[in-house]
């Protein structure tokens, strides 16, 4: 008679216990039991946080330009651009090749009627989403720069010292042979705004830049990209005018204009002009004679 044979991994009771097959781990860093300790937890917090210790204010000022947003341009924005009668305005799209060859079957799709490149639904203007100013783009290109590699830092200080925000080097993205330009090579800057610096750096160009340039017309009203995005550029001899700049004047021999787009999220260049408009950009409209 066969007896049922069971496998234990001891004989005897008090060694067949439970055990972990989970190797102990070996602090490689000593640990301080007594930082952990109650009187410490201050000490534990997030610098961002106001009770921490090592908390810095950067919110020192007044946001002006957004508050006037909010407070004054929002509402009158919205009463500007309600109509009643609004209906949602469908934008080019690309468009099928249709099924009557099978050549077409899987053929990229046409480009939009009547425009390069696809854009969006025009939708009626509602209190959420009522056009505003999201970002700031500003990208220096400087043909001295690619000859001379050390102009890449004076661009990058220029732009550091308007903007407060550390700007990325741009590179060349082609090879052109005519204008000596390799691909990969450090030719500027470009740096995008948010929040408060973007309000600043508005504040700054409209009270005190632009109203100091001479024979200043303004932005035309053909800018634009059919999206709601304005650009356009300073030349060299008008960035002496930012406060950041004039002021230390001996320490930038070397200046480089740049160009400035305005993204905002109305869908037409018509409300993005508006809302620029509203906020210190002058516009004007070029003669058809010319």
């Amino acid at each position: 008679m066969n007896k049922q044979f069971v496998r234990l991994f001891s004989g005897t009771g008090a060694k067949a216990k439970k055990y972990s097959t989970v190797e102990p781990v070996h602090h490689l860093v000593e640990v301080k039991k007594a930082a952990l300790s109650p009187r410490y937890q201050p000490l534990l917090m997030p610098r961002d946080d106001i009770e921490s210790v090592g908390f810095k204010p950067t919110e020192i000022d007044q946001d002006r330009l957004g508050e006037h947003y909010k407070n004054t341009l929002q509402s009158d924005l919205m009463l500007h651009f309600y109509d009643h009668t609004n209906k949602t305005i469908p934008g080019a799209k690309k468009r099928d090749w249709g099924t009557d060859s099978p050549y077409a079957l899987y053929r990229s799709w046409q480009k939009p009627s009547g425009t390069p490149r696809p854009t969006r639904d025009i939708k009626p203007i509602t209190p959420k989403n009522i056009p505003e100013l999201s970002a700031i783009s500003i990208n220096l290109y400087s043909k001295e720069a690619l000859e001379h590699s050390w102009l890449n830092i004076s661009a990058k200080l220029q732009i550091a010292q308007i903007t407060n925000v550390k700007p990325k080097q741009a590179y060349n993205r082609a090879n052109v042979l005519q204008w000596k330009v390799r691909e990969g090579k450090p030719c500027g800057c470009k740096v995008e705004l948010t929040g408060r610096d973007m309000h600043q750096f508005l504040s700054t160009l409209t009270e005190m830049v632009l109203p100091r340039i001479r024979y200043y017309k303004g932005i035309s009203n053909t800018s634009g990209d059919k999206g709601g995005n304005i650009t356009f550029g300073l030349d060299p001899e008008h960035v002496k005018y930012f406060p950041e700049i004039e002021n230390f004047q001996e320490l930038f021999p070397n200046l480089f204009g740049f160009h400035i787009t305005f993204k905002t999220t109305a869908r037409t260049d018509e409300a993005a002009r508006t809302l620029l408009s509203a906020m210190g950009i002058p516009f004007y409209t070029r003669p058809k004679n010319l």
